[in-house]
């Protein structure tokens, strides 16, 4: 007996250096850590934004609600 499921692809898991499109914001991430995530927000491609922190459970959060997709995966390894 096969029981067909409906997951959802979940979305890849944060990294650093990855660029993720958020509407019309992109948001780079700059520095990882345990709880916390250092990252970048900006309205235009090139324009320099100081960095901010925020707890990795918060960005997922906002990413999911906001329907972001990943633009730029990370070229760290």
């Amino acid at each position: 007996m096969s029981i067909k499921t409906n997951r959802k692809k979940s979305p890849p898991a944060l990294a650093k250096g990855q660029l993720w499109k958020a509407g019309s914001t992109h948001i780079q991430i700059v520095d990882l850590g345990k709880r916390l995530i250092h990252y970048r927000m900006m309205r235009e491609m090139g324009q320099m934004r100081r960095t901010q922190t925020s707890g990795i459970d918060n960005m997922e959060e906002y990413l999911k609600t906001n329907d972001a997709r990943l633009v730029k995966a990370s070229s760290y390894n």
